[in-house]
């Protein structure tokens, strides 16, 4: 037999009103369309309880027990990579009477554990979060037009087809750049386009395809023939210039040709702290190129390559406005992590 509907709340209250007026059970039943038992009953319960509310069900007893409960949370929170299946394993090789994965998976979320995919995020030593945290607080009271003055630089690779393998991690909501949850990722080959990119001032600079990998004699071509013209042509004599500790960025030939510029004040290099892709804002661009390029569906690399170019004149200067906008925001949520990584999202 179907279990029957619950009477609501109002319904209950309008038929202790309708009784309380003179009206009989059955024109009380007539009147709110409901059954006669129905109105009966909830009489009956009200006159037994003084309350017109439904009693209190005693439900289907849990089946796991308070340290069971803690035990699947000390669990994930100890190993944020255990699946929903190896917590019940673990769990019911203790049992008798073993409990289901969905149940397991009940009660991570009754802890506000839930099943994400972990960002991927360079790995930071010590050492690193120190030279980050010293970075944000030599730069957090920049201002915008001092921002503007930075032209900023990185290569990228941008793939035709491609997909990226996903890692669940198991966190709560605030707990999404937390170290245990992110997945550690390092540069490596790969993509079918690669190109160097800059910009600075609210304004793209020039878009260069590599061919081929990318040499210290190569970058210091791209140094000479589109780095700094691109500095001088966006900024003017007072650009400062923004690379990564690339080791081809980073060598003697590159180096000394920066110093030898630094001395003739052409420019300034900015000291960068390794393994910070994260506080440098063409990655974001990156991302929104590689967003335009995708509603274009590049079918080959000579395709990619075009609406790589056709997209990267149709950046807005108000876009790279708000990315430079947002740096005083990176250099204060850095500080809050200690170094550490921040919520990108957040800022």
């Amino acid at each position: 037999m179907a279990r029957k509907r619950e009477l609501s709340p109002e319904t209950q209250q309008s038929i202790l009103v309708l009784r309380n007026e003179g009206y009989s059970m059955r024109e009380i039943a007539k009147k709110l369309k409901i059954s006669y038992n129905g109105v009966y009953y909830s009489l009956q319960r009200t006159a037994q309880t003084g309350s017109n509310q439904s009693r209190k069900r005693s439900g289907r007893p849990r089946c796991t027990t308070k340290q069971e409960d803690k035990y699947i949370r000390v669990s994930s929170l100890r190993n944020r990579r255990l699946t929903g299946p190896q917590l019940a394993s673990s769990l019911n090789s203790t049992r008798k009477t073993p409990v289901s994965t969905s149940t397991v998976k009940r009660r991570l979320r009754d802890f506000g554990l839930q099943g994400r995919v972990a960002k991927k995020k360079p790995y930071l030593r010590l050492a690193n979060k120190r030279k980050r945290l010293r970075w944000a607080k030599e730069h957090r009271h920049w201002t915008e037009e001092e921002w503007k003055k930075v032209l900023w630089t990185d290569e990228s690779k941008f793939e035709v087809f491609g997909s990226q393998r996903r890692t669940f991690v198991r966190r709560r909501t605030n707990e999404k750049m937390l170290e245990e949850c992110l997945t550690p990722s390092v540069k490596h080959g790969g993509g079918n386009v690669m190109v160097w990119g800059c910009f600075g001032a609210g304004k793209v600079g020039d878009l260069y395809r590599v061919k081929g990998i990318l040499n210290k004699e190569g970058y210091h071509s791209i140094l000479q023939r589109h780095a700094i013209p691109s500095g001088q042509r966006l900024i003017g004599a007072n650009s400062v210039l923004q690379q990564d500790n690339d080791p081809k960025h980073t060598s003697k030939l590159c180096k000394n040709y920066l110093q030898q510029k630094q001395a003739a004040g052409i420019l300034l290099v900015m000291e960068w702290p390794a393994q910070s892709p994260d506080l440098n804002p063409i990655e974001l661009l990156w991302e929104q190129l590689d967003r335009m390029v995708r509603q274009k569906c590049p079918s080959n690399q000579s395709n990619l390559w075009e609406l790589l170019l056709e997209a990267w004149g149709a950046i807005s200067p108000a876009y790279l406005n708000k990315l430079t906008a947002r740096m005083p925001k990176v250099c204060n949520a850095v500080i809050a992590a200690n170094g550490g990584f921040f919520d990108e999202s957040k800022v």
